[in-house]
Parts: C-alpha cells; structure tokens; sequence
C-alpha cells in the first residue's frame, strides 16, 4: 500500500511530478541513468515510458522495496535492472551515467554532501542529477497549513493504511533537518555542479531540483 499511501497524502500529484522528473533527465536512445533510493521503482519506470530506449538501473537498500518493484513492473522490464545497494556506496564506476534521479531519498543518506559528491563522480560530463523531495512552504500562513497537514494529518493517513509502521512519524521528522531550495542549490553547486534549476510545486511544499554536471573536470 505504499504507492497508494502516496497517491493519498499527494492527492495524485506525486505520479505527476515523477513524470516531470522522467522529463527532466533528457535522455537520449541508449543512455544510462541510475534511479536511486528507488523504492517500489515508479521512477525508474516512468524514466523508461519517457525515452524507452534508455537504460535503467533501480537501486535500492530493502529487499522488501525491490521485490514489489519487480511485481509492479509487470511487462515492462526491459531496460530495467533492480539493483540491492547503499546510496552512499554505490557498486558503479566513475562516469558511467548520464542521469541519476533520486524521488525522497536525499534526506535519509548519511551524510548528504557526501552522497552528492558521490553523485557526481558517476555523472559523465554534462551528466545530470534530477532530484524530488520535500521543500519548504514561504507563505507563513500556507507553511503552518502545510506542517499541520504533514505532522499530523500525513501520519494518520499511514498508520491507517498500514497500522504499526513507525515510518509514518519518521517521514515528516525527517524534514525538519533536510535543506530548504535554497540551500540544497547551494550545496549542489558547492560540490561541483555547474547550474542547479529549481522548481517547486505546492507552494514549495515539493520540489524537484535539477542540476548539472559540468561539461569538463
């Protein structure tokens, strides 16, 4: 029930804003892009049903998650290879990319400079990074509507979907730390890219950043 869970506390949009990341890749025919933290794998699919001769690699540290990506799947499998892995450690060579997406994931790494600097190192040269996640509302009043709504309503919704899940209270905790637009931009430039697009959806309440490899070390 975890993508269905999703469609709830999003009202839908999420699927929306995958597609949107799936876009934003701009993959060519016979490209690589590696999805990580790619839980139940619709990113990675919807990256597949954007340019469906690219090639996908689904990366994910639950087992659990893999296996439902593989039964969500369904037909479309070519193209797609889950993969059991550490975000921080991913089994890859340097530069073997041209895009890595990542959908909720970049706040729960260990150490988020750390996995950026990562990321980059498996971009080829003008590679990119396309990453969804929360963001933070700037409107006072929308912000405090929006931190009732995730604090308090987002983890009823979970635990009524699927009752004795302590996810449900981690998810909007682990927010609280996780950098807003501005500074997540400011740290992707930091370590190395060249150009950070941002756009947010919901008064800022999601956000994809897009970012950019540069096109020479």
């Amino acid at each position: 029930r975890y993508d269905l869970f999703n469609d709830l506390i999003t009202f839908g949009m999420h699927r929306c804003w995958k597609k949107f990341v799936a876009r934003k890749t701009g993959l060519n025919p016979g490209e690589n892009c590696l999805d990580l933290c790619t839980g139940t794998g619709d990113i990675g699919r919807a990256v597949l049903k954007f340019q469906p001769k690219a090639k996908v690699t689904a990366l994910d540290f639950s087992s659990e998650m893999l296996e439902l990506a593989h039964q969500q799947q369904g037909e479309n499998a070519h193209g797609l290879n889950y993969i059991r892995g550490d975000a921080m450690a991913p089994p890859f060579p340097k530069e073997y990319f041209e895009a890595v997406t990542v959908g909720y994931g970049l706040r729960n790494v260990a150490d988020l400079s750390a996995c950026i600097k990562n990321i980059l190192s498996l971009l080829k040269p003008s590679g990119v990074l396309v990453c969804l996640d929360v963001g933070k509302v700037n409107i006072p009043v929308i912000a405090q509507l929006n931190r009732f709504y995730f604090f308090k309503i987002v983890p009823l919704i979970g635990k009524w979907l699927m009752p004795g899940q302590e996810m449900f209270d981690y998810l909007p905790h682990s927010s609280i730390n996780y950098p807003d637009q501005k500074k997540l931009k400011k740290i992707l430039l930091e370590e190395g890219f060249q150009k950070v697009d941002v756009y947010d959806f919901v008064f800022g309440a999601s956000t994809i950043h897009v970012a950019q490899k540069p096109a020479s070390s």
